[in-house]
């Protein structure tokens, strides 16, 4: 960090006068301090300029008080920050350290600054920091001693005199019911041990704590210094006391009934308040009870007015968090009734990926019920309202991604049904569907098609089919589950509803990519949804498709009658000409405008793509033809050839981009792709032969004076005879060799009489490796290619429908990932080219059109249709909550508020209805199986009763025979 450099690397003294605070005042602060600069430091103390409490971080994070402390000889400043005036907080605890500043004292040694700060009259000795007093700490510290521990154990020594002397309990245990006699009496400190019993303004009990063996502070007293038991119990006290630290150490021990009857005895003196409170610098009470699983504590906690969401400034996770941590379903039910619990997420994880994330860790502790806090967590009523599904982690995982990656099945189906979102990507640009299993989704899937309780050949017989799986947690006009918009915008006067569009065949466009879930495509639920998509965009498809066969028409046109003619024409071709070429014109215009506009939304994406670059270049080639007429004739021809290989080839992808079309246009991509790919390697072979032949047939140059003239040749046999040279440079000599591996050999031409046996022997390898053997190859991996495509035709034909459908959604609403943090694959481009790149396309006036193509919220805004197949397959879309919900402003759902739309009348597929009519059918006959199976095992477990009775009275006959 800059501020760390700066410190470390300046050693010089601050400025002072009117620069002192040219820079930070917190940084000169820090620094005045590490280069013992009193007089700077003093006066941004008393100029008010600096934050006390400011925590600084890397590698401290420790406030100034601190960082005092543990520097060496610096006496003065810490007096200084502890005079009254100052205001310093001496008993609040570091939250990166977990300790307060007496504990940082006493842990690197400085006796002389734990003085000053006993002399506070603010300082509570007490205070624990995870589990240990300063005097315990004390303690323990002389067991870490390692070099010069004859004369560092005295400076410990001397700290446990003065903080006994200071009131600190001799009796406080940490976490695991160890006392300062027990450590000490263990390390052999009788020092130690006699300053406590002299020292000590409280009787101390050697009785009253265990620790993890279940042995006392008297055991080890009575081994290591047994004349000094009799001197403590001489001063024992008949009455019990219960305090804060017996209570803990009931909990540490396990020994939580103890803890109720201890505390309900505090309860009926109404002395309670204080121990709810009361942390012993790791957890509260409540945390640790709902840590451990202690049903009986919680409740009592709960019942005698605990906050159910305290903590303390040493550990912020609240309770609720270890339950659903830890799956203590009764402990979370406990919460749940409480009527103070908050739901909110806990250091940026909901409560339901806290339970998921739990069940990889805690899943073997018998105690732990992991689906029934996934069942309360989802279902009840008090908290549906309050935890969203789709939460996103610091990592923008959601459960869904959890459940998912812990192969948790049936998680991933319950999170599925309660509407959890497939289609979320994390920080790695992952969406949960990576992870779930095909059968599982396959499952969920089945869930989604259910009908009404018609029979199927009644005419009211509904099949329902709902894609909440497929909705943003922010796509809904409800937005019940969560409150913050995904995509949010400078001007807060936009409705949000209009917000709420997001890319929704993102999660099947992952899909296509993975072989095993590729199968899912053909099921109703996707094919129907993809249905809906098409007839919501296909008026741009053809709009796209129009305009282009226009331009290309017109630049034809134009190319043919017009450009380069240079002969007189009749007026009705004039005519022709000039209404080509301003069509050409407008069609460049129209196409540039779409193409610069796809560059804009995602530069990234649109320079990935191979026919975004055919389309520059077609866009270069045809602004060149129709704005420079100029050119000369040679120029004119080769650009009007590669004007119409190119138009004509956009437009056969473009046609090629239909449903019923796709498969011819996979089987030409695949073909071509698999031929480059097998050639690429091959050409080293085809190379290899086009130099050989090269160096075999090339004519040898000879002196024109030495050669005598041949009368018999006239000027056009010299101009064949040129013709003829095919091999005379590398470059004819490698074209003539790939003509002739189509077969063309045109053998009379080639000269094999001047190698006759060399020439004729590579010549027939030639004709055998790459004429015969390649060429029949690649037709062979073409077959194969084709017959593959062909067999699976319908689901190539729902790829290529995805694909079209995403590529117009990144166009028109834009990427997955803008919808999600950022990733940082891009943080090394610019800033500028960044924030182009993130653009979002609503912000170019085509919201129209991204709402135009978008199912929710607008168009379906309950998720699901409603399918009529005794009514020639009609869709109905069911309606949303009543219109008074969402304002004046709420359109025609089920029409999509559309007045075009409201005459439209949507009819499902047969293929897809038939196909979900199967799914229901299989579903029936599985719920009867079941339902079977479910009878047999019961007679098979009353039979197995009847044998076991049998047995016993068998049994008991013999017994009594004998």
């Amino acid at each position: 960090m800059a501020q760390d450099t700066y410190e470390m690397t300046t050693n010089r003294q601050l400025s002072r006068g009117s620069s002192l605070f040219g820079t930070d005042p917190q940084v000169q602060f820090r620094t005045a301090l590490r280069n013992n600069d009193f007089h700077t430091f003093k006066k941004l103390v008393d100029s008010g300029s600096v934050d006390l409490e400011h925590v600084y971080q890397y590698p401290d994070y420790k406030t100034i008080l601190e960082l005092a402390i543990t520097e060496k000889n610096r006496l003065e400043f810490v007096k200084l920050l502890l005079q009254p005036q100052n205001k310093v907080q001496v008993n609040k605890i570091n939250e990166s350290h977990s300790a307060a500043p007496i504990h940082f004292a006493v842990d690197c040694g400085n006796i002389e600054a734990l003085k000053l700060l006993l002399d506070c009259d603010e300082i509570d000795v007490n205070v624990k920091s995870k589990g240990n007093t300063a005097l315990l700490l004390a303690i323990k510290k002389i067991e870490d001693l390692e070099d010069d521990r004859e004369r560092e154990i005295y400076i410990y020594e001397d700290m446990v005199e003065l903080l006994l002397k200071a009131g600190c309990n001799p009796n406080s245990p940490d976490s695991k019911g160890v006392t300062p006699v027990h450590s000490a009496a263990k390390q052999g400190l009788e020092r130690i041990i006699t300053d406590i019993l002299h020292n000590a303004k409280e009787r101390v009990n050697l009785d009253a704590y265990k620790d993890y063996k279940g042995k006392t502070a008297r055991y080890y007293l009575n081994e290591a210094f047994p004349h000094l038991v009799s001197d403590f119990d001489s001063g024992a006290q008949a009455n019990e006391v219960i305090d804060v630290d017996k209570l803990f150490s009931y909990l540490s021990r396990h020994e939580d009934d103890n803890f109720v009857r201890d505390f309900l005895k505090l309860v009926r003196k109404n002395e309670h308040r204080n121990a709810l409170a009361a942390n012993n610098g790791m957890n509260t009470m409540l945390q640790l009870a709902a840590e451990k699983g202690f049903e009986n504590v919680v409740k009592t906690l709960l019942d005698s007015g605990a906050d159910p969401n305290a903590t303390f400034s040493g550990n912020t996770y609240r309770p609720i968090g270890y339950a659903c941590q830890n799956g203590y379903c009764r402990i979370l039910k406990m919460f749940i009734d409480n009527e103070s619990t908050l739901f909110d997420p806990i250091h940026g994880e909901s409560l339901l990926q806290v339970a998921i994330k739990g069940m990889q860790t805690y899943a073997k502790n018998p105690k732990s019920d992991f689906k029934g806090c996934l069942d309360l967590l989802l279902t009840h009523h008090k908290i549906m309202g309050n935890i969203n599904v789709n939460h996103l982690d610091m990592k923008n995982n959601t459960a869904l991604h959890y459940a998912a990656r812990n192969g948790d099945n049936e998680t991933v189906l319950e999170l599925l049904r309660n509407g959890a979102c497939i289609g979320l990507r994390n920080k790695f640009n992952v969406p949960p569907l990576a992870d779930i299993s095909a059968k599982t989704l396959e499952t969920y899937l089945d869930e989604c098609i259910t009908s009404n309780d018609e029979r199927p050949g009644d005419d009211d017989y509904e099949i329902h089919i709902k894609y909440s799986f497929l909705v943003y947690p922010n796509n809904s006009l409800e937005n019940e589950k969560s409150r913050e918009p995904l995509m949010k915008t400078s001007n807060n006067n936009i409705k949000e509803c209009d917000a709420f569009l997001t890319p929704e065949t993102d999660a099947l466009l992952y899909m296509t990519r993975m072989q095993e879930m590729r199968p899912l495509l053909k099921h109703p639920v996707i094919t129907s949804f993809l249905y809906l998509k098409w007839q919501r965009i296909s008026c741009l498809f053809y709009a796209n498709i129009t305009f282009y066969s226009l331009l290309w028409l017109c630049l034809i046109f134009y190319i043919i009658f017009g450009y380069g003619v240079e002969k007189k024409q009749s007026d009705s071709i004039e005519v022709l000409n000039v209404v080509t070429h301003v069509g050409a014109i407008i069609g460049l215009i129209i196409l540039v405008v779409r193409e610069l506009f796809q560059m804009i939304v995602s530069p990234t994406k649109y320079l990935q793509s191979i026919e975004n670059w055919m389309e520059i270049a077609l866009i270069i080639v045809t602004a060149w033809i129709v704005c420079y007429d100029r050119a000369s004739e040679s120029t004119k021809q080769q650009l009007s050839a590669v004007a119409i290989l190119l138009s004509s080839a956009e437009l056969v992808l473009l046609i090629g981009q239909f449903p019923t079309l796709s498969t011819n246009i996979t089987m030409l991509k695949t073909v071509s792709w698999n031929f480059f790919k097998f050639l690429l390697w091959y050409c080293i072979l085809i190379i290899a032969f086009a130099l050989s032949f090269y160096t075999l047939f090339r004519k040898v140059s000879e002196d024109e004076d030495q050669v005598p003239p041949n009368p018999n040749t006239t000027e056009k046999g010299e101009e064949e005879g040129d013709e003829e040279e095919f091999f005379n440079d590398p470059g004819r000599s490698l074209f003539k060799t790939i003509v002739m591996l189509t077969g063309e050999f045109d053998a009379g031409s080639i000269k094999f009489s001047t190698f006759p046996v060399t020439s004729h022997i590579i010549f027939m390898v030639f004709v055998f490796m790459i004429p015969i053997v390649l060429f029949n190859l690649l037709n062979g991996l073409a077959v194969s290619d084709t017959q593959e495509i062909k067999a699976d035709a319908e689901l190539v034909g729902h790829i290529a429908r995805v694909k079209l459908i995403s590529y117009f959604e990144s166009v028109l609403i834009g990427n997955a990932s803008d919808y999600t943090k950022p990733i940082g694959c891009c943080s090394w481009l610019p800033q500028s080219f960044q924030k182009l790149y993130t653009m979002k396309p609503q912000m170019l006036c085509i919201k129209p059109l991204a709402k135009r193509i978008s199912l929710f919220p607008h168009f379906l805004p309950m998720y699901r249709i409603i399918v009529k197949p005794n009514q020639e397959n009609k869709i109905k879309i069911p309606r949303a909550e009543p219109l008074s919900k969402f304002g004046d402003d709420f359109e025609d759902i089920e029409s999509g508020g559309c007045c075009l739309e409201r005459c439209q009348d949507y009819r499902l597929e047969r293929k897809i209805v038939k196909k979900a009519k199967c799914v229901i059918s299989d579903k029936t006959n599985i719920s009867v199986f079941d339902e079977i199976k479910h009878k047999l095992n019961q007679y098979e477990s009353k039979i197995e009763s009847l044998e076991n009775t049998l047995k016993e009275v068998l049994q008991a006959l013999h017994s009594y025979k004998k």
